[in-house]
């Protein structure tokens, strides 16, 4: 599910290039804190990898305050969001991307154009990672 001012699609942005998926919740600090570095990341990434794509799905238990906190993001801060609502279906997607069910936050998976998971950061990331995530993506 889609939260947020503009719509989503439907479906995850998987197959057209390399899609990074971020892990987050309204109320942890370290997601929060980095999400405008994820938001420039995305810009530098796109540069270097063309169809590159990266989507934010929160694993907050309450979507008011997961609206909340966007609704009071700036103009060029985070709008939107995928939603994985606590239960049954959030469970299955994690298993199925090789999560545990309860995982620390945030985390990222980067999917290559074919699907295939190809990298896992469990915390937060920082601006000397960069270079790192360039050089996975350029390939």
């Amino acid at each position: 599910m889609a939260i947020g001012e503009a719509p989503l699609p439907e479906a995850l942005p998987l197959g057209a290039g390399y899609t990074w998926l971020n892990f987050w919740a309204a109320w942890c600090k370290p997601c929060k804190e980095e999400i405008p570095r994820l938001l420039r990341f995305e810009q530098e990434l796109s540069k270097a990898s063309p169809g590159f794509k990266l989507g934010f799905v929160s694993l907050d238990d309450d979507e008011r305050q997961l609206g909340e906190f966007l609704a009071q993001q700036p103009s060029a801060g985070l709008r939107r969001s995928y939603w994985l609502k606590e239960g049954k279906e959030r469970e299955e997607w994690l298993k199925a991307a090789g999560v545990e069910s309860d995982p620390d936050l945030p985390f990222h998976l980067l999917f290559d154009a074919k699907g295939k998971l190809r990298c896992v950061v469990k915390g937060a990331l920082e601006d000397s990672d960069l270079a790192a995530l360039r050089a996975l993506v350029s390939h």
